[in-house]
């Protein structure tokens, strides 16, 4: 009975701090960003998933798989511009994955991990290159995108040193109408 008291008085009290925001929103709009895992990235490097809208019938679903897409960004405010870029992008196969009982993270087994490497150039009559679009066909998900090298319109290139790594890992969300 008499913890029946005490629950009942508390009550109350959990109900409105549940209630109460620990922050005042300031803002609606919501900011996300993939942050590069390794800090010797030269420039800022983002990637936001894409979807593309596809009709299949069932005879075509061999030779038109559905295509997965991101959005990149890349972020330079210095001189050099950036003239292009070599980037690879990860992703898991379409097909149906096992993972045995004994395996601790499915991340440890790269046997279905597929992999595929783009270079991206500055358009003709732009200053800089900023942002690209990739799309990858027979692929189940894209996890992430390694920059390779960086080349700026002066002539010199970047390149990963080491154990170095500038990785753009998108987020799960596709906002609708969105790049």
């Amino acid at each position: 009975m008499h913890r029946l008291f005490i629950a009942l008085l508390l009550l109350p009290i959990t109900a409105s701090l549940a209630q109460s925001p620990a922050v005042p929103p300031t803002n609606s709009s919501v900011v996300l960003r993939s942050i590069p895992v390794g800090t010797e990235c030269p420039i800022g490097f983002r990637a936001n998933r894409q979807a593309s809208p596809q009709i299949l019938s069932a005879g075509d679903t061999e030779k038109n798989t559905p295509a997965l897409g991101l959005h990149l960004t890349l972020d330079h405010q210095t001189a050099p511009a950036i003239e292009s870029v070599e980037i690879t992008v990860y992703g898991v196969s379409p097909k149906g994955q096992v993972l045995p009982t004994n395996q601790w993270a499915a991340d440890t087994d790269t046997r279905d991990v597929i992999s595929k490497s783009f270079q991206l150039q500055r358009s003709a009559g732009t200053e800089t290159l900023n942002n690209a679009d990739i799309w990858m066909h027979q692929v189940g998900a894209l996890r992430w995108v390694d920059l390779n090298e960086v080349r700026y319109t002066d002539g010199t290139s970047w390149r990963p040193s080491g154990s170095t790594k500038c990785r753009a890992v998108p987020s799960n969300l596709i906002l609708v109408g969105q790049k």
